[in-house]
């Protein structure tokens, strides 16, 4: 059985390399494969924390069970897409509520290593001979134009996960060749994403982990590399690869505003993890985009409450350490991201950041 649940680990990691590529239609429900994938693993954990039992966290089983009690009071909007959606939650933070050794294994950590510059390398083809992702607009995907969207259609989300890769070789690679190629690879791909989000994100990370560090001139050269990159990069056909564009900052405005409209329909109990889409008047009731508002926090907060919110945030807390610079840097990273994008509770990332943690946690 131990050997079944560490295989369930490598498919998993496996599954991840095809992001958006793997696609399943059930019930009406159109969801990515992993979403299957991180319910059995979920289940193999399970198994091994029980096995060899060690202290569960306590707010976020609290979490699960409000989750299930606010649902119940708003059962009238509760549908497949929202159950499907609050099971996906569920499965992957279970992996930090319910703690194991599943991920402790060096190979599992050197071959996602491995998944992750394999698809940066594919991310870099799909870059430069498919730059034109509009076509998929008629797929009900958001249309890019000159920018690195990789396997997961999503520039934002996916200069996230190249964050975080370039975090843990950061930290966790010997200073040789090769990790100045995979930092430089890294990269030079994140950058093609024209995700702004990212590049915040990736200068505040940096600036406190050479702070913490007192690497002050080390600083210098990370505010050097991030405006050089927003000089360099080439300023291509779409309103997408135009980094100084004000009209994204604009919708994201009135996305926060459509987001507070909703939060008062139900400002403390919440309207039930994840019925926003069945509340979004102001988009397209097909698109991969209408089950969230561009803020992870803020999603949390309208569908559980601030009770909720409390909970979610006290799990990730309980599992950072103030002498883990390692784990604190990835945190920040995806929190200061989250509040441009959803990307704390989108499925790749948190995976990513999960197994980042517990690997660690655990080596």
């Amino acid at each position: 059985m131990e050997t079944l649940a560490r295989l369930t680990l490598i498919v998993n990691i496996t599954i991840f390399f095809f992001g958006q590529l793997l696609r399943v239609n059930l019930f009406g429900i159109s969801f990515p494969i992993i979403d299957l994938s991180l319910i059995a693993l979920s289940v193999a954990n399970l198994y091994l924390f029980l096995k060899t039992p060690s202290k569960l966290h306590k707010e976020g089983l609290l979490f699960f069970i409000l989750n299930i009690l606010f649902l119940l009071f708003n059962y009238k909007t509760i549908n497949l897409s929202s159950l499907s959606y609050f099971l996906r939650l569920s499965s992957l933070l279970s992996l930090l509520i319910f703690p194991s050794n599943l991920f402790k294994s060096s190979l599992n950590i050197k071959f996602f290593n491995i998944v992750i510059l394999a698809n940066t390398i594919f991310s870099l083809i799909q870059y430069f001979f498919w730059p034109n992702f509009t076509y998929f607009s008629s797929q009900n995907w958001d249309p890019h134009l000159y920018r690195l969207v990789g396997t997961f259609f999503d520039p934002t989300f996916t200069a996230l996960i190249f964050l975080l890769f370039i975090i843990n070789i950061y930290f966790n690679y010997k200073n040789n060749l090769l990790k100045n190629f995979l930092l430089t690879l890294s990269y030079f791909a994140l950058s093609l994403t024209y995700s702004r989000s990212t590049l915040i994100a990736f200068t505040v990370s940096f600036i406190y982990i050479f702070l913490t560090k007192k690497e002050y001139k080390k600083i210098f050269f990370i505010i050097l590399l991030v405006t050089s990159t927003i000089f360099l990069l080439p300023r291509k056909d779409g309103e997408g690869t135009k980094l100084e564009r004000t009209s994204s900052i604009k919708a994201k405005i009135e996305n926060y505003k459509n987001a507070f409209s909703l939060y008062q329909k139900s400002p403390l109990l919440g309207i039930g993890y994840n019925n926003i889409s069945q509340f979004r008047l102001d988009k397209n009731p097909q698109s991969h985009s209408n089950s969230a508002f561009d803020s992870s926090l803020i999603n949390i907060l309208i569908t559980t409450g601030p009770l909720g919110l409390y909970l979610f945030l006290k799990l990730f807390k309980n599992q950072s350490n103030k002498k883990n610079l390692f784990v604190n840097s990835l945190y920040l990273s995806v929190f200061v991201h989250s509040l441009f994008a959803n990307s704390l509770l989108y499925p790749w990332t948190l995976f990513y950041l999960i197994f980042l943690i517990r690997s660690r946690k655990l080596s």
